[in-house]
């Protein structure tokens, strides 16, 4: 079993203090945007976000997701989700995560995990 001290990376480099952002760039979770603008920005990759990414990408818009920790949302922590249409012996969370960007990606969305959102992200062109 690997232990790290809280706040660093598999380099062992250390993260002081240890942000979110921080602990995301040094794991290698965070991109750069891929295209200079999107024409969508969709701001959580919960399972509402990862849906809407879907659609949107796979309709052809430029889609992009920006999450502050990881895809999945809080759903990505659950153990079983059962309640949800087409897997009638449910699925993990974690899981249902995973095929979501799969298939968001398949698709063309870009992912930004690990980065916060405000006037400077520079994304879109026009916010609504």
């Amino acid at each position: 079993m690997v232990t790290r001290s809280s706040g660093s990376t598999p380099d062992g480099s250390r993260l002081a203090p240890a942000t979110v952002e921080r602990v995301a760039a040094g794991l290698g979770m965070v991109a750069a945007p891929s295209r200079p603008g999107y024409d969508l920005v969709i701001v959580g990759a919960g399972p509402a976000g990862l849906a809407a990414a879907v659609s949107a990408a796979s309709g052809g818009l430029r889609t992009v997701m920006v999450e502050a920790v990881a895809p999945g949302g809080q759903a990505g922590t659950t153990s079983v989700i059962e309640n949800l249409l087409g897997f009638p012996a449910g699925i993990s969370g974690s899981e249902l995560a995973a095929r979501a960007v799969v298939q968001a990606r398949r698709f063309g969305a870009g992912i930004a995990a690990g980065r916060g959102v405000g006037r400077r992200a520079g994304l879109c062109r026009r916010a609504v």
